[in-house]
């Protein structure tokens, strides 16, 4: 190809590679929902992106600190437009099993 991005497939599940501070920011609230984790360091494996009424954002990440390399799986739904507190912003945060 000629160097031109590829293009984003509405609905589609897209691979992520620069992430901005706001992704840093959701990875970090759904490490202190979960009280264990907060805090702790961690690495990105890889990261997703999906447009639906919002984005759908997929982290993956290890823990630096664990020796057996455990995959975790961070979602962020994203709707910004949604007053109501608490609906703007979903988290979630679980082991992952490859």
């Amino acid at each position: 190809m000629d160097g031109a991005p590829e293009p984003v497939r509405v609905g589609g599940v897209n691979p992520m590679e620069n992430l901005e501070t706001e992704h840093h920011d959701f990875i970090k609230a759904a490490l202190e929902q979960s009280k264990t984790h907060a805090g702790r360091k961690y690495k990105i494996v890889r990261a997703t992106q999906q447009v639906v009424a919002g984005s759908l954002h997929a982290f993956y990440i290890v823990f630096e600190d664990d020796e057996t390399q455990q995959e975790y799986k961070i979602t962020a739904w994203s709707r910004p437009w949604l007053q109501v507190k608490g609906e703007g912003l979903k988290l979630t945060f679980d082991k992952h099993e490859k």
